[in-house]
């Protein structure tokens, strides 16, 4: 049964197409998403270290300014100078620490008001003209850090700096205390600074109550802020701003707050994540709509496929099969109005002409080649019986011993002949029948030596029997006997890519350059008058092309030793299958 591999491949295609696409898509829309929120994270939490560095360096600086002024030694003075002679003096002395006061209020707009108390002399001198000195107040404030206070329903923060920097419980040993008071406007101004460099809302958070922030905080957050499992209200002192990532009421916020070290508040910003990725949300929902609209044209296009290439490449391949099946009537006689009804006509003269050739053609051509592959075997029984024997009158003379090794040796040819001749053997048998041969030949001959080197690969080949007996026989008869001092044989094999190779080699008489060419013209022509020496070689070459195929058969050249050399090619076996059935 045929397999559409083709339809099948497409169909493959089409899904190993979209479902990597699909799945690349939706890893690459997650990874962008996680980098942008990360990026997000990154630029928020470096803006608001910005920010709060920036706040607390100021902050500090109004603190050694304030300090400054609580040691500065007019303020100092000004506690004992009401007791000198001129009172003039303490008037003017206190009018120049008014005039510091209010020029270092302008110097610095930070500064919302700056307040010196004499708690020795209970009098005070401010910026603003509302402030009045007050024991128990003075008291009870904090004193050398920042604190936070409410004033007429705004929120305030105040530093007091004292001379001498240690106070006792009951403050009596100080000389002057420096008040510096910031407002919440300067607060304000920070976070409007923060908001236009982000994309997110802030505010500073000291309390439940007390809140600072711009008009657009929307303050109902707050109370869901603080209902969280985790209130991200509690800042992080570690000098990094603490993040966090929630959805409330199905939005999605990144939180981040940060713990001023000097006020004590937190400095808190929350952006929306669903507007801030709604760029990134719509190019997704626009490779969505490609993605399905490369689904529906995939189907679209595999319907079509199916409708005009599979459903006719189905009929004409069941023809066909009909066909290899013996019915040579079999013809193509659906119409579809495309390229197949020319591919539906080439058939049908196709199997026309098959009809009418098959039996007269076809099998004329495997008879002649059968007769002929029978008529070259046969010729090599005979061939080398008509040796044997002679080998066997002429050593009968010479030595009974040779002549019961070489009957035996015979004997042994013929069983193997009985039972091998016309079939295929193995190469490992061809050896030992070569090998029977030449220790015969060898009693016969003293000076003949022999050396065999196969491959233990190749012993398992299959081959023609009576493949190499004939070459290594004209090795013998027309090489070594044919010289006084030669008697060397040496028989090589070789695996070279998709070839087998042997080489036979013998130090007897070679062939001159012209010899040979006559050689392998003779060897390579087809049934023509031939010498003993190329009956044999012309045999075992035209075996070989039979069964394997060019460029199986024989070559011949000269060896180093002077001599003939007869190289046979043999057809990888695997590569020869593949041949024939492709």
């Amino acid at each position: 049964m045929v397999k559409y591999k083709v339809f099948q491949r497409l169909l493959l295609m089409l899904a190993f197409l979209f479902v990597p696409a699909t799945i690349l898509f939706a890893f690459a829309n997650q990874t962008s998403k996680d980098v942008v929120t990360k990026t997000l994270e990154n630029s928020a939490a470096k803006q608001m270290e910005f920010t709060m560095q920036q706040m607390e360096q100021s902050l500090r600086q109004l603190e050694k300014q304030t300090l400054l002024l609580a040691n500065d030694t007019t303020i100092k003075s000004y506690a004992s100078s009401w007791e000198f002679p001129e009172y003039l003096n303490h008037l003017l002395m206190r009018k120049t620490i008014e005039e510091k006061l209010e020029l270092q209020s302008q110097a610095e707009p930070l500064i919302h008001e700056l307040t010196v108390y004499w708690p020795v002399i209970q009098e005070a001198i401010s910026t603003s003209k509302t402030v009045k000195y007050n024991q128990n107040e003075l008291v009870n404030k904090p004193k050398n850090q920042w604190y936070a206070q409410k004033t007429h329903g705004l929120l305030t923060f105040h530093l007091l700096m004292t001379n001498p920097s240690i106070i006792a419980a009951d403050s009596s040993h100080i000389t002057s205390v420096v008040e510096t008071t910031i407002s919440s406007k300067y607060l304000r101004s920070v976070l409007k600074g923060l908001d236009k460099t982000g994309n997110g809302n802030s505010f500073f958070y000291f309390s439940e109550d007390d809140l600072i922030g711009n008009a657009d905080v929307d303050p109902a957050l707050f109370e869901l802020f603080l209902n969280e499992e985790e209130n991200v209200l509690d800042g992080n002192i570690s000098g990094h701003p603490k993040l966090t990532v929630f959805e409330i009421g199905g939005v999605e916020y990144l939180v981040q707050s940060m713990k001023s070290p000097s006020l004590g508040g937190t400095l808190f910003s929350y952006i929306k994540l669903g507007e801030f990725l709604n760029p990134l949300q719509k190019v997704n929902l626009l490779v969505n709509g490609s993605l399905f609209f490369l689904l529906i044209s995939g189907i679209t296009i595999s319907l079509m496929f199916y409708r005009q290439f599979r459903m006719p490449f189905g009929y004409l391949m069941r023809k066909i099969e009909n066909l290899g099946r013996g019915d040579y009537g079999s013809r193509a006689t659906l119409k579809t109005k495309t390229e197949f009804d020319y591919l539906f006509d080439r058939f049908n003269e196709m199997a026309s002409r098959i009809q009418s050739l098959i039996e007269n053609v076809y099998e004329e051509k495997v008879r002649t080649r059968e007769a002929e592959y029978k008529h070259l075997q046969s010729q090599i029984n005979p061939h080398f019986l008509y040796n044997c024997l002679f080998y066997i009158v002429s050593m009968a003379n010479k030595s009974p011993g040779a002549v019961i090794s070489m009957a035996k040796n015979l004997s042994d040819f013929y069983r193997y002949i009985t039972l091998k001749a016309g079939e295929t053997t193995t190469l490992a048998d061809e050896i030992r029948l070569i090998e029977s041969y030449l220790e015969v030949q060898s009693l016969r001959n003293t000076r003949l030596t022999f050396s065999i080197e196969i491959p233990t690969a190749m012993l398992g080949l299959p081959v023609p029997s009576l493949l190499l007996q004939p070459i290594v026989e004209n090795a013998v008869v027309h090489g070594i006997e044919q010289k006084r001092n030669a008697g060397k044989i040496h028989i090589h094999g070789a695996i070279n890519g998709s070839q087998y190779i042997i080489n036979i080699d013998d130090d007897g008489e070679g062939l001159c350059e012209e010899d040979l060419k006559s050689l392998h013209d003779r060897v390579q022509a087809n049934y023509q008058n031939t010498d003993e020496m190329g009956c044999g070689l012309r045999n075992v070459h035209h075996r070989l092309m039979n069964r394997y195929g060019k460029p199986s058969g024989l070559s011949f050249s000269i060896n180093e030793w002077g001599g003939f050399r007869v190289v046979l090619q043999i057809l990888n076996k695997e590569n020869f299958n593949e041949r024939i059935t492709g």
